[in-house]
């Protein structure tokens, strides 16, 4: 196999090489950076995405490195005090860390004290690359309701783990990791959705929430996870309404993985449709769902509602590889 461009993007990350790019670049240490700088050396950084982001323009492919400076959360991130709206096409996002899976060292999250009924991020810009980051949501409130909302186009996140739910408070109707709120042709490559740390289920809340015809969405070999306590109430995908989705949602070699305290709620079922769909489709392609429970079957529709495509690329029976079933 030959070096992909997520390769690439994960090689610049981690040794902070430049970013071909007609547009500046800026440098952010959340932990000993400063908004007074200029940000535009790894010795001036800001220390704010806010500042960074007011620094930016849009349009011209300027680029922001986050930098790890710890491996503790403290020294690696900015505790943000308002949903930040991430506005200015075109303005990209590099963490400079390992890259590992979960829990990346360039970090985003609400402050402790944060009460307000809103999410942690809002990507309501077009075409911005974000890579190695980890956005995390989670504070002992009921209020917020959610981590990572995308309104915007042709956005990529790449190596994210956006986790939300992130405090047993903040288990309430509605909340989510993710939330695609008619965001069109955005792909999510090599992320992790949820967490596996905080039991959520008390209410009906899912990883991903989609909504208002959400338009040409993939996910390429993510890992949705999740601990439940609760066999139904918290699913890793959940659609709003009829008409959630436009054209398709695709999961392309994804894992969905869900566990309990000593295998005492297993979850039943990966997606909940809310609705009979009267648009798009949602299809499944070479992905895999487990509950942890030995001996309990889980669902790719808890519902049944047979409007999920599921393709295997082989199954037992002859003359049938390739061809879409629905479920």
């Amino acid at each position: 196999m030959g070096i992909t461009n997520f390769d690439v993007i994960k090689a610049n990350a981690v040794i902070g090489a430049s970013f071909l790019t007609q547009g500046q670049q800026f440098y952010l240490k959340p932990y000993s950076g400063s908004d007074g700088n200029n940000g535009k050396s790894p010795r001036k950084a800001f220390k704010t995405y806010a500042k960074a982001l007011s620094a930016m323009t849009a349009g011209k492919n300027d680029v922001l490195w986050v930098f790890a400076e710890s491996n503790s959360a403290s020294a690696t991130t900015d505790y943000q005090s308002a949903t930040l709206d991430w506005n200015k096409d075109l303005c990209h996002i590099i963490g400079v860390n390992a890259g590992g899976p979960v829990s990346q060292r360039a970090r985003m999250a609400f402050i402790s004290t944060y009460v307000t009924a809103s999410n942690l991020f809002t990507l309501s810009a077009n075409g911005c690359l974000i890579a190695n980051v980890h956005f995390y949501a989670g504070v002992a409130d009921a209020n917020p309701t959610g981590c990572v909302k995308v309104t915007g186009e042709r956005n990529r996140f790449v190596n994210c783990h956006i986790a939300g739910i992130g405090d047993a408070t903040n288990d309430i109707a509605g909340a989510y990791s993710l939330k695609l709120d008619g965001a069109a042709e955005c792909i999510f490559d090599d992320c992790t959705i949820g967490l596996d740390t905080i039991a959520r289920g008390t209410a009906a809340n899912s990883g991903l929430l989609v909504d208002t015809a959400a338009t040409r969405n993939e996910f390429r070999n993510c890992r949705f996870i999740a601990q439940v306590e609760h066999s139904t109430n918290h699913v890793h995908v959940r659609i709003a309404d009829a008409t959630s989705i436009d054209r398709y949602l695709l999961f392309k070699d994804c894992l969905f993985y869900y566990m309990s305290a000593n295998y005492a709620a297993a979850a039943t079922g990966v997606m909940k449709l809310t609705a009979a769909l009267t648009q798009g489709y949602i299809i499944v392609q070479r992905c895999m769902a487990l509950s942890d429970a030995p001996g309990t079957t889980i669902k790719w529709d808890v519902g049944d509602g047979n409007q999920i495509a599921v393709v295997a690329e082989a199954t037992p029976a002859a003359d049938t590889a390739g061809v879409a079933r629905w479920v």
